[in-house]
């Protein structure tokens, strides 16, 4: 895997950008609480804003992430 397409963090992920979840690396209760509200490895999301909590668009719901938990979860980029 090359460094450009390595996961980053949905934190550090761009407005606007399609990604898709790649892993989720918190303790167990978080990993569990993130599924439950759809956030699952290989699952599709949009991040739509970035400020103290992080705003994404998963299965066509809008979420709002604390930047805590946004830095667990690791994505890439889907290409348009």
């Amino acid at each position: 895997m090359s460094a450009a397409s390595a996961p980053f963090t949905l934190c550090s992920a761009k407005c606007g950008q399609r990604l898709r979840i790649m892993a989720l690396v918190a303790c167990a209760e978080d990993c569990l609480r993130l599924r439950e509200l759809g956030l699952c490895e290989h699952t599709e999301v949009r991040k739509l804003s970035d400020g103290a909590a992080i705003l994404c668009s998963v299965y066509g719901v809008r979420l709002a992430l604390g930047r805590d938990l946004g830095a667990r979860v690791l994505v890439e980029p889907i290409a348009a």
